[in-house]
């Protein structure tokens, strides 16, 4: 999946995003187990996305936000709130200023949604960066955010990122935000064992890309790496505009550095730094990086140079692969039944890790809603603001089996242990599958059979 042009996705990817929810559909989803006593429910219960649509992540967020809407339009179709409707809204937190995901952009569509009476939820956002600014609004108005993608533990955890005061993200301690994905501390641990463990790698070069999630993941691996027996030569802190990195490459070959750790996006130049790599002399040396590196903005990237399949064997970590989960499989049929008139890739569900994600995070909000409405009587709350914390009461003990498996969250909106990653290798032109590693309880990495 390539970056298309903001324009394209414009009139095509992101005006679908507001058809389908109107369509219906024969397909069932795990919300549709009965309205039970909902059939008298009468009005209408509003949704929504907010991710990355346009810009540099165009081939990021529009999956998890069909995931999304397609369980919107399942549970519709299913009579899910009985008597009730579910109106789906689709809000894109990319700018062209930023051509990509913009905090801002983001504090302005929750903002806005958090001002709708009618909404009762929203799942997003994609990046840590708009997460980081959207959460003290959302929770400040009580709005549940259940992001598909997040990954930095500083929104959740306090202490595990110097640069987030976590604490003083939640106004008035209402936890609002959740996310249906392990963090960057057990990613970036996950990372540094594959490099020292699997790939024998013994001095790594570092960058990241100034931004929340390439700062913190950057962080976690390093120390991860150091604690494995690695040894960090040199790093690289440069803006997310960053177009050539030669100067730093030059620098990570004169230290005999074996491996290129980029944290950071495809979006903030992952793909160019190993571009770089090859000018600067550095081919036969890996390259390695988290989720942010999984898209086909990365291989295009890296493959725009001299060196045309510059990408292959590129290595990281992103979302448990679940194509292959029986759980899944359904999933993915109706994701293809309902969207087979989109133009590539965004047809396949398969393109993008976090699809089910985006597909799992609304059936989630949306079981919450249904028990929110069934315990007020089976009518809609005429509060918002307790409308809002009764469905923030059921996600915190929400236990839910999905596309994914099954999805629980802890007293701070996280998933519980085991914590998942995959691990993908540029293989073939594509990111590939290897194998997926499992962090138990007790902080033991192993590899999942």
């Amino acid at each position: 999946m390539h970056h298309r042009d903001l324009g394209v996705l414009s009139f095509v990817t992101i005006a679908a995003l507001g058809v389908l929810s109107a369509c219906g559909t024969t397909s069932t989803s795990n919300t549709s187990g009965g309205a039970g006593g909902l059939a008298s429910c009468h009005g209408t219960v509003s949704v929504a996305t907010d991710l990355p649509l346009t810009g540099g992540d165009s081939t990021d967020g529009p999956f998890p936000a069909y995931g999304a809407q397609l369980a919107v339009t399942q549970a519709n179709s299913n009579h899910t709130l009985g008597g009730c409707t579910l109106k789906y809204i689709s809000k894109d937190d990319s700018s062209v200023l930023k051509n990509g995901h913009d905090p801002a952009q983001g504090v302005a569509n929750i903002t806005a949604l958090a001002a709708d009476s009618s909404v009762m939820g929203v799942v997003g956002p994609f990046n840590s960066s708009v997460a980081l600014a959207e959460i003290p609004v959302a929770s400040q108005d009580h709005l549940p955010l259940i992001s598909p993608a997040n990954t930095n533990p500083g929104l959740t955890k306090v202490g595990t990122n110097p640069l987030i005061d976590t604490a003083s993200l939640y106004k008035n301690g209402v936890r609002s935000y959740f996310r249906v994905i392990s963090t960057d501390d057990v990613q970036g641990k996950m990372l540094a064992y594959i490099a020292t463990h699997e790939l024998n790698l013994k001095k790594a070069y570092v960058f990241d890309d100034q931004e929340i999630y390439g700062v913190g993941i950057s962080v976690a691996f390093k120390q991860s790496f150091a604690a494995d027996g690695g040894t960090v030569v040199g790093t690289a802190s440069l803006p997310g505009s960053t177009t050539t990195f030669s100067t730093q490459m030059s620098d990570a070959k004169s230290k005999v550095a074996d491996l290129v750790f980029f944290g950071g996006l495809s979006g903030t130049g992952a793909g160019l730094a190993r571009r770089d790599m090859g000018t600067a002399g550095l081919t036969s040396v890996k390259e390695m990086g988290g989720d942010g590196l999984v898209d086909t903005k990365f291989i295009t990237d890296a493959n725009s140079g001299a060196n045309t399949h510059a990408a292959e064997g590129v290595e990281a970590t992103s979302a448990p692969d679940v194509t292959k989960l029986s759980s899944a499989g359904s999933f993915f049929s109706q994701y293809a039944a309902a969207y087979a008139s989109l133009p590539a890739p965004y047809n396949d569900g398969k393109k993008e890790p976090y699809t089910a994600y985006g597909y799992d995070a609304m059936n989630v909000l949306i079981s919450a809603i249904k028990a929110a409405i069934t315990n007020n009587g089976g009518q809609l709350p005429s509060d918002t603001m307790g409308f809002r914390d009764a469905v923030l009461a059921q996600l915190h003990k929400v236990s839910y089996d999905g596309a994914t498996g099954h999805v629980a969250f802890d007293q701070n909106g996280d998933v519980p242990a085991p914590f998942t990653f995959t691990h993908y290798k540029v293989s073939g032109g594509a990111w590939t599958a290897v194998e997926t590693l499992v962090e138990d309880a007790s902080g033991n990495i192993s590899v999942k059979s």
